[in-house]
């Protein structure tokens, strides 16, 4: 779901006329990409927050560094959305941002699992890490920014190159790419690398190598077989003027209607729940769980803070099946049971996942939590997305899921800025955090029943698995 958050583009260019059918195959290749992308973004939601915490940062200080996320995609994709609508570069629009956007990735990854090398190679030593951390912190936005950079002009290759009967399939060969590169890259980051690749020195430096060679091989199937159709300065300049993007979604929150401003409330405290999952669940599992520090002198002690990490890994690689088998039963379970019962069930099993944080003891249960919130990471990224299609104008669809995603990046940016300080008021328990974002799912779970909802038949005929940025299905 790299960098979460996301903006409208300008209106592409040229006409359906210029399309051709390209066979399946084509469409595998030109969506492989997100496979890559979504393999790097499962080992930065499970590894960010550990590595900061070996290295030496606070618990407090940690939320702040994943500020990049919400501000990189609110400002990065609009912009990279207008700039390569109208690129007329030989290369294609597209292709030079994807270029460009994954070196800068690798340049990321390298520097975030190479920190602590780097840091003693500026001077770090005896365990203090300022360096280091410096380090990582600039490779973790630069990874972040490109993350955003890559997504967007992937998304549009497939609307500029496929016909307009391909689309749904090209939505769905994206989906099943983004489900098999989060399940990959949790599988991964699940085992012990370094025993099988010594080499390397140690599990992060493997993890995040395996990582960019997967992203290279990707990008680069899309890169070669994909061959896009030049737009010239007489095509851009005859499209016109380009409404800014930002003032836009700020026309679309200020003038929202009622229906999508409940949606919209349920949304923030949604996200509130959600960030506070991704930024601690895998620290929460490696201290509470296992017992482990990684700031600890033990080398036993820190190795168990690892194992655990790694365990944690493991309960979202099968969150990412939890997801995909949800995704598929639940077009069917919407016409029958209706959305908003099903989306307050969703929200009541992150709410319990996240409040049971504060009790569970073990392993097992740990995982379960983890696999659990499979069930409501597929209701949340399928539904709110519906409602806003079913509470406004189809032509006005763009502008509002706009605005739409600021109720996604403002909570997000709530958290980071202060759940640092119920941290540290809990004297460093990750649980005090999962269980604030679990009150924050009850008061959306209570809030969905606000929701305005028309039941056609049939409610929700097909919905695309995806797991980052979701389709929705067609209403009637």
């Amino acid at each position: 779901m790299g960098g979460f958050g996301g903006g409208p583009s300008t209106p592409l260019l040229g006409g359906n006329e210029l399309k051709q059918h390209i066979p399946p195959w084509k469409l595998a290749a030109l969506t492989i990409s997100f496979l890559g992308v979504q393999f790097g973004w499962a080992i930065q939601i499970a590894f960010t927050t550990p590595i900061f915490l070996e290295l030496g940062l606070s618990s407090f200080w940690v939320s702040f560094v994943w500020l990049a996320g919400p501000i990189s995609g609110l400002v990065v994709q609009p912009i990279v959305g207008v700039l390569s609508d109208r690129n007329t570069s030989k290369w294609g629009r597209r292709r030079p941002f994807i270029f460009f956007g994954t070196l800068f990735i690798i340049i990321g990854m390298l520097s975030i699992s190479n920190a602590s090398s780097i840091g003693v190679a500026l001077g770090d030593k005896d365990g203090h890490n300022p360096a280091a951390i410096v380090i990582a912190i600039i490779g973790f936005w630069i990874l972040d920014l490109a993350n955003n950079t890559v997504q967007g002009p992937c998304r549009a290759m497939l609307v500029d190159c496929a016909h307009a009967d391909q689309q749904n399939l090209g939505g769905s060969f994206f989906s099943f790419m983004l489900g098999l590169g989060n399940l990959a890259g949790y599988l991964t980051g699940s085992q012990n690398l370094i025993s099988a690749f010594p080499f390397f020195g140690t599990n992060v430096r493997a993890l995040f190598t395996i990582g960019m060679c997967t992203l290279f091989i990707c990008i680069s199937i899309t890169l070669v077989t994909i061959q896009e159709i030049p737009v010239t300065k007489e095509q851009v300049e005859a499209a016109g003027k380009v409404e800014n993007p930002f003032v836009e979604i700020f026309k679309g929150v200020v003038g929202m209607p009622k229906a999508m401003r409940r949606v919209c409330l349920v949304q923030f405290f949604t996200w509130v729940a959600w960030f506070t999952y991704l930024l601690y669940m895998t620290a929460w599992v490696g201290t509470s769980i296992f017992h482990g520090d990684p700031n600890s002198d033990d080398e036993r002690v820190k190795h168990l803070f690892d194992e655990g990490v790694r365990r944690a890994a493991l309960g979202m690689a099968v969150n990412a099946v939890v997801t995909m088998i949800v995704s598929l039963i639940l077009p069917k379970a919407a016409d029958v049971i209706g959305i908003r019962p099903l989306y307050c069930f969703g929200q009541c099993v992150l709410a319990l996942c996240l409040i049971m944080t504060v009790f569970v003891k073990t392993e097992v249960g740990a995982i379960i939590l983890i696999s659990a919130c499979g069930i409501p990471w597929a209701v949340v990224m399928v539904f709110p997305f519906t409602l806003v299609s079913m509470a406004v104008n189809v032509s006005e669809a763009g502008k509002y899921m706009g605005s739409l995603n600021i109720f996604v990046v403002l909570p997000q940016i709530c958290v980071s800025v202060g759940i640092g300080w119920i941290i540290r008021f809990f004297d460093g328990n990750y649980a005090a955090a999962l269980g604030t974002g679990g009150l924050s799912a009850v008061i959306s779970a209570f809030l969905v029943w606000t929701l305005i909802t028309k039941r056609p038949e049939p409610v929700l005929q097909e919905v695309a698995i995806n797991f980052d940025q979701p389709t929705y299905g067609r209403l009637e």
